[in-house]
């Protein structure tokens, strides 16, 4: 399997309430010195990666000269990786950015639009409309986007089933090939989360459960707990996260997993540039993690696939038996539970998975296997 390539860009023009991932507001002094300097590090590169991804923050934030700085250091990159995605916010994705990426070989592209509700819009904190977040869609596909992802949250303060059902139903009507759809979630460190208690959960497993039945018979077939996609379309660069490839993380705050070894880089733009200037580690923390541990994380993150773990892939891939690892009278009892569904061949247990339930439990059911 080869390594996959992960670029932070930290910067938005406005932190929303309910983000936890590293970003500040956008200065365009800071972000030029930035840009600049992982411009540095990516020229530096000497391998190939299969896939690319760059994420933020709002990656589309940065102005076009910034990005022509940036795509000119990753232009052998993108040319050799097969698939190459960018995050995009509908507030700051103009057609000029959009030709400029397509010209530079990237050939995917993510859309943050959350909502196609203008009242719900305001109510995560956005600062964006939905006629805008369409036009988004619909001028990438227009300059010749191809390969068009959107993000979705559902499950907000006071939201109602119905209402959320005519947004998903709008939402297939535009021309998009990747759907990831999330269930709001009041992490600690963000403003959201003294409002937590205002959700109805049993409300939102409602409309999950919308989501696995109605996405599917629309042609958008579940393949992870949150994500559904037209054949051919699944995201291959966290397809790759989750059957344990190893990837490179450059910016602020991203991390890297290659060779059993895993690193964070300080999630702060002006020190990480201090210390790249200074020819210092940028690397926040790191980890060695043993054969098994590997291997427990590797199960965690496979299961919330719809292919589920495959024992002989997965002794092949880790060197370890799944049964050996992992405790069977747990496993029996997710089974009992009917969160998991066995599969045998000739009368052998061959793999598990988790069934349409076992989504609604997912975090609990992946959770046990780190």
């Amino acid at each position: 399997m080869g390594t996959s390539l992960y670029i932070h860009i930290p910067f938005c023009r406005r932190k929303c309430p309910y983000c936890d991932f590293y970003s500040i507001v956008y200065q365009e002094k800071l972000a030029r010195g930035y840009i600049n300097i992982i411009s540095e590090e990516i020229s530096k590169l000497n391998i190939s990666f299969d896939t690319v991804y760059i994420g933020g923050g709002t990656p589309t934030v940065i102005s076009v000269g910034l990005w022509k700085r940036l795509l000119g250091s990753l232009k052998r990159v993108l040319r050799n990786s097969c698939e190459n995605t960018i995050e995009a916010n509908p507030e700051s994705l103009s057609r000029e950015k959009l030709k400029l990426f397509l010209e530079y070989n990237i050939n995917r592209i993510s859309i943050g639009l959350q909502s196609l509700s203008d009242n719900k819009l305001k109510s995560l904190g956005r600062i964006h409309n939905a006629e805008r977040g369409i036009k988004a869609v619909m001028d990438a596909k227009g300059c010749g986007f191809s390969n068009i992802s959107i993000d979705l949250i559902y499950g907000c303060f006071n939201e109602v089933f119905n209402s959320w059902e005519k947004e998903l139903t709008k939402a297939i009507e535009l021309p998009v090939t990747h759907i990831s759809c999330y269930a709001l979630n009041c992490e600690p460190n963000t403003d959201f989360y003294r409002l937590k208690e205002n959700i109805d959960d049993k409300e939102v497993a409602k409309m999950y459960i919308f989501n696995m039945r109605f996405l599917p018979k629309n042609g958008y077939k579940q393949y992870e707990v949150s994500n559904f996609a037209l054949d051919g379309f699944e995201c291959r660069h966290n397809l790759k996260y989750w059957n344990g490839s190893s990837y490179l993380g450059i910016g602020a705050g991203a991390v890297s997993y290659i060779d059993g070894v895993r690193k964070k880089n300080i999630s702060d733009v002006r020190e990480y540039i201090r210390k790249f200037l200074l020819s210092r580690s940028c690397v926040e923390s790191g980890e060695r993690l043993d054969r098994k541990k590997s291997a427990k994380e590797l199960a965690a993150l496979k299961i919330r696939t719809k292919e589920g773990i495959d024992f002989d892939w997965f002794k092949k891939t880790t060197g370890f038996d799944f049964l050996s690892i992992e405790n069977r009278e747990v496993i029996e009892e997710f089974r009992k539970r009917g969160l998991i569904r066995f599969y045998k061949k000739g009368g052998i247990l061959k793999k598990i998975a988790v069934t349409r339930k076992g989504y609604l439990f997912c975090d609990e059911v992946s959770s046990y296997f780190v």
